[in-house]
């Protein structure tokens, strides 16, 4: 009997990884979207509530929303991005303070050129801080050694201060913003029994009131007068330094217009509700 040949077999592997399929790609998509998603709710969160309550009311019924006619048309983008409406807010995102900053400081560039440029006023340039704060534009008067701008414990304007005045009158009353004046004293006391530095402080301030009126500041544009004394004091580290004495002049940031954050609770409860059932289009921009 003739021998039977052995046959051997070997199986090919291709690669050195066995096949896992597409699962892989599933996981990653997950990952993508949920990541999307986060974001999403992150940007959503910053947003004001009644932005919130108007976005809600798309996605509740999204058809009765843009089908109708809107009565407010609100542009959606994530904070700082361009906006490229046209308008003062144009380029500068949705911040309204933003805007506003760029117009106190062209009024502080204003005032400063108008005060470099007069020869009678060099004397007392170094000795008026024009700033924007947080609260907005905010020009200082502050007092030196010599008597600048009020002799010391009176509450009378020396001509100087008064020529100073006159100067930025007329640039403050152009500008048509609400102006609020503060006094402000060191910590000296003054010697009397029925004066004293809150006096002297809320007459200085009054005192720059009616100077920048006869300067042809409306009365309308004063929001506020007060004597502070010497509760802000300028250096506190130096509590009777002469820079403490001061009057300030505070042109405040414009509130935005229709703003909900600043009503009581109730009646901003209520617009936010009328807000979600208002038609509103929501543009791409």
């Amino acid at each position: 009997m003739a021998d039977t040949p052995i046959i051997i077999k070997k199986k090919k592997v291709h690669g050195g990884h066995a096949h896992h399929g597409g699962s892989w790609k599933v996981a990653y998509a997950d990952f993508v979207t949920a990541m999307m998603a986060f974001f999403m709710v992150m940007w959503i969160m910053g947003l004001s509530d009644e932005t919130r309550a108007q976005i809600q009311g798309y996605f509740n019924d999204p058809l009765g929303f843009v089908k109708n006619q809107p009565k407010v048309k609100l542009n959606i983008s994530p904070p700082g991005s361009p906006n490229s409406g046209k308008g003062p807010g144009a380029g500068q995102g949705t911040d309204p303070n933003v805007g506003e900053e760029q117009a106190l400081r062209k009024i502080k560039s204003t005032i400063t050129e108008k005060m470099k440029s007069d020869a009678d006023l060099s004397k007392i340039l170094d000795y008026v801080e024009i700033e924007v704060t947080k609260e907005g534009l905010r020009i200082e008067l502050v007092e030196s050694t010599v008597a600048t701008f009020f002799q010391s414990g009176n509450a009378t304007i020396l001509p100087q201060g008064l020529r100073f005045v006159k100067r930025i009158g007329p640039l403050l009353a152009e500008t048509k913003r609400p102006i609020i004046i503060e006094g402000h004293t060191d910590a000296e006391p003054y010697l009397s029994d029925t004066y004293n530095n809150w006096d002297l402080s809320a007459d200085r301030a009054k005192s720059m009131l009616h100077a920048l009126q006869n300067a042809g500041v409306s009365k309308k544009q004063f929001d506020g007068i007060s004597g502070l004394a010497d509760t802000k004091l300028k250096r506190p580290d130096k509590p009777f330094d002469v820079a403490n004495r001061r009057v300030s002049l505070l042109l405040p940031f414009k509130k935005p217009v229709g703003s909900v954050k600043d009503l009581p609770r109730e009646e901003f409860e209520e617009r936010l509700k009328a807000a979600s059932a208002e038609p509103v289009v929501i543009s791409p921009h």
